[in-house]
């Protein structure tokens, strides 16, 4: 199923105070993207190549992917349990946590659950987010685009 398509409408109301909001085609809003701390503990930002253009850009693709964006091995949960049984790692499940032996329970190689990694956000940062002024907006369709032009993008 294709997610609907939406617009990200960032904009900044002062210094140190920037928004994504998340917008129907038709500008209705309907949601914001949710900073996903990684480099900046202060917040998104643009317009530069630093730590809070990097957050907005993991925090965009991370949005744009919706449930796509969980880590194919650990399912989200950012660790993984070697099954003894058939010697494969599998997802964490914390309804099960009793059942498992604490030192087969590992943290998962993905980036805090997502399959979105740095050399994607970076390069995201680099080719758009910094590039943006005061207020801009990009569509899902651009983003995911993008993606699939990327190594390890899709």
């Amino acid at each position: 199923m294709t997610a609907p398509e939406v617009i990200y409408h960032g904009y900044r109301r002062e210094v140190g105070d920037s928004s994504i909001a998340i917008e129907t085609p038709g500008g209705e809003q309907i949601g914001v993207v949710g900073h996903l701390p990684k480099h900046s503990p202060t917040g998104i930002g643009w317009g530069y190549h630093g730590s809070g253009a990097a957050d907005c850009a993991r925090s965009l693709l991370i949005a744009a992917l919706g449930d796509d964006a969980a880590c194919r091995t650990c399912n989200g949960t950012a660790k993984v349990v070697f099954d003894l049984k058939t010697g494969n790692d599998l997802p964490y499940d914390p309804d099960k946590a009793a059942d498992y032996y604490p030192e087969l329970i590992y943290r998962c190689v993905c980036e805090d659950g997502y399959r979105v990694g740095p050399a994607l956000y970076q390069a995201f940062k680099f080719a758009y987010v910094s590039q943006w002024g005061a207020e801009w907006r990009m569509s899902r369709s651009d983003i995911l685009l993008w993606l699939a032009t990327q190594p390890g993008g899709t």
